[in-house]
């Protein structure tokens, strides 16, 4: 009997596996940064790829926003002068030069703190916080703006699609910290991917530190997951899930590296069919329990305990 017991708590242990999330960014405000990493969501850990995103022995120094493509390309949008978009060598962190576009069609060249998304149809959606719009981009760099001037409404430097049929566009506010000019906010954002305009989810609360500038992107099993920028003062990086009902955010790690504000899980989410996920290095499953898990482990347990003790009083 204790040996049937035991058995079931290791069935009931090994019944729930996941894989470990994991992420690419690029520290762009760090000093001396502007290297993509892979990020273990789970624990903030960050492993640099490469020693710079670069192309011509040019080091891209203001890479905000990062979007992988269904084709699981990694596309990269620079606002260092002259702006760009890009393609990412995942192996090398280099940019594949060949896909190297300047960006044309926006009302400026500074402080637009890009956000980057694709949705399953392979539209490349940018938002911008200087000219408080959204625009399409297309491979050859050329941005359209969607709905009218300005329709965002609020400053948002972070931006995720899923679904299709209809798409689901968030966004993010842009922080507390401010970017050399006024306070933005700490909310969540459904953006309407038709006229740009934004209704309010909600903040993402208390729990959260104040930070300037953001990445967001979903998961596979669409959780919506945010990396904050907060080395202006000095903070490493926060990971957070946030609720697309609410837009309250959990912290789930620190990271280790200083400086991300982009952020690219996967392609997009919610397609029909599913789209397959970037071979990320050391994606190593990890035991979780369900509730089926948890109960089968409480009842093997204090089964075996009644045994144990019954054994010993006989």
């Amino acid at each position: 009997m204790t040996k049937m017991m035991l058995t079931l708590l290791l069935a009931s242990l090994s019944g729930g596996v996941v894989a470990q999330p994991m992420a690419y960014s690029v520290n762009s405000d760090e000093p001396l940064g502007d290297t993509l990493h892979q990020l273990n969501l789970a624990t903030g850990s960050a492993t640099a790829i490469g020693t710079g995103v670069s192309a011509f022995g040019v080091v891209r120094k203001d890479i905000e926003g990062l979007a992988i493509a269904s084709d699981l390309s990694l596309w990269g949008i620079d606002e260092s002068f002259p702006m760009s978009l890009f393609r990412i060598n995942t192996t090398n962190g280099t940019v594949i030069q060949e896909s190297d576009r300047s960006v044309s069609g926006l009302d400026s060249s500074e402080s637009n703190d890009f956000g980057l998304t694709f949705t399953c149809d392979g539209t490349l959606y940018a938002s911008s916080v200087v000219s408080q719009s959204l625009f399409t981009l297309s491979e050859e760099g050329v941005a359209t703006r969607v709905g009218n001037a300005g329709s965002l409404g609020v400053n948002i430097s972070a931006i995720a699609s899923y679904g299709a049929n209809p798409v689901r566009l968030f966004g993010l506010g842009n922080g507390l910290l401010g970017d050399e000019g006024p306070a933005d906010n700490r909310s969540l954002y459904e953006i309407d991917p038709a006229t740009g305009t934004t209704t309010l989810i909600g903040e993402i609360g208390p729990t959260v530190a104040d930070y300037s500038q953001a990445g967001l992107s979903f998961d596979a099993e669409g959780n919506l997951w945010a990396i904050t920028d907060r080395s202006q003062t000095g903070q490493f990086s926060q990971i957070i899930r946030l609720d697309i009902e609410t837009g309250a955010g959990t912290v789930i790690a620190n990271t280790t590296v200083m400086g991300f504000e982009s952020l690219a899980i996967g392609p997009p989410g919610g397609c029909s069919p599913v789209q397959p996920q970037p071979p990320f290095q050391d994606t190593k499953p990890i035991p979780t329990l369900g509730t089926l898990g948890h109960w089968l482990a409480f009842l093997a347990l204090m089964i075996t305990g009644l045994i144990a003790t019954r054994q010993r009083l006989a």
